[in-house]
This record gives C-alpha cells, sequence and structure tokens, in this order.
C-alpha cells in the first residue's frame, strides 16, 4: 500500500474515535503518523536496491516490530503532545501501525508477521502496492470526515469505507491490474 493511503487510513481511525476537541488534532497527527511509520525501513533503500528488497516489509512489519516501534513513537510524542498520556499514546500508535499492517496484507508484498516465532509468510494479495480505487475512497472519506458538518458521523463514514472496499475487492478481484 501506498504511503498516502496509509496515513489517510491511520486519520480516518482517528476521526472514528470522536477524540474530544482538546486533544482532535493531535491524536489524528499521531494515527497519522503511526500508520505511516512500519515503512521506515524505506531508508535501507539508501544502502541500494538489494538491501531494500531484503529489509522492507521484514522486521517493522512484524507483531514484535510494530510493539517496538509504538513504544518508541510514544516515547518521542510524549515531549510534544500535550493532554495525553503515555499509555494513550502507546495504545494510539500500536493502532496506527496495526492499520498498516492491514493495508499491506491485502498487498502484494509477504509480511512476515509472526517473525522470530514463525519464517510464514502472510499476503492476501487483493491489490498492488498502489491502488487507486482504494487512495480515492479512503482519501475522500478522509476528507468528508474532517468536514465540521460529518464529523459526528466520522464512524458511519468508516463503516462505509469498509463496506465499499469490501465489495471492490470482492467484485472486481484484480482490477488494480493483478490477476
Amino acid at each position: 500500500m501506498d504511503a498516502l493511503t496509509h496515513t489517510c487510513s491511520g486519520i480516518l481511525i482517528g476521526q472514528a474515535l470522536r477524540p474530544l476537541s482538546m486533544v482532535r488534532r493531535q491524536t489524528l497527527v499521531v494515527l497519522g503518523l503511526a500508520a505511516l511509520a512500519p515503512d521506515v525501513d524505506v531508508i535501507s533503500y539508501l544502502w541500494g536496491p538489494e538491501l531494500y528488497s531484503r529489509l522492507h516489509h521484514a522486521y517493522t512489519h512484524t507483531i514484535i516490530g510494530v510493539a517496538v516501534l509504538a513504544v518508541m513513537l510514544a516515547g518521542i510524542e510524549r515531549t510534544w503532545v500535550r493532554g495525553i498520556g503515555f499509555a494513550r499514546l502507546v495504545i494510539l500508535n500500536l493502532a496506527g501501525c496495526s492499520v498498516h499492517l492491514l493495508g499491506d496484507l491485502i498487498a502484494l508484498w509477504p509480511l512476515r508477521l509472526l517473525w522470530p516465532w514463525s519464517g510464514h509468510d502472510f499476503a492476501l494479495r487483493w491489490t498492488g502496492d498502489f491502488d487507486l480505487v482504494v487512495l480515492v475512497v479512503v482519501g475522500l472519506a478522509t476528507g468528508l470526515a474532517a468536514t465540521d458538518g460529518l464529523q459526528h458521523r466520522a464512524r458511519w463514514i468508516l463503516g462505509a469505507v469498509l463496506l465499499i472496499l469490501a465489495g471492490y475487492f470482492w467484485w472486481f478481484p484484480g482490477a488494480a491490474g493483478l490477476q
């Protein structure tokens, strides 16, 4: 899944949680960053495409990797996030990172979610790494849920997104160029 879809997915989850107005913006930023965080392994491309292909979707795309990322992010965020405790920051980051894993699970790249206990690859392969339909649906829903008139309907919007995407993957398998 692409970076923009990951980020919008995290923000949409944050909108559906309907945080208090005094911490709303901070909650959405935390979830948006957390939903993108597992792709920090993209930095390995600086050392060449071979290392990138070995490391991308490896350690940061596991259950242990997500837990470590969530705690690290919460530690960093507590220096600038006010009004949200450390434990809640960890939970928000776990949610954001988990949404990232779900987004990648439906795409092409296999994930070793259970590493180091198992080397089994998990991949549903419902879509490619970039799917314009998924990006448009999630992006529009994120924008709609942010409007003043629809903020209180964010949970319904999230539910509609899940139904639309389920229908898209059910009735149009391979529409993203996969056979």
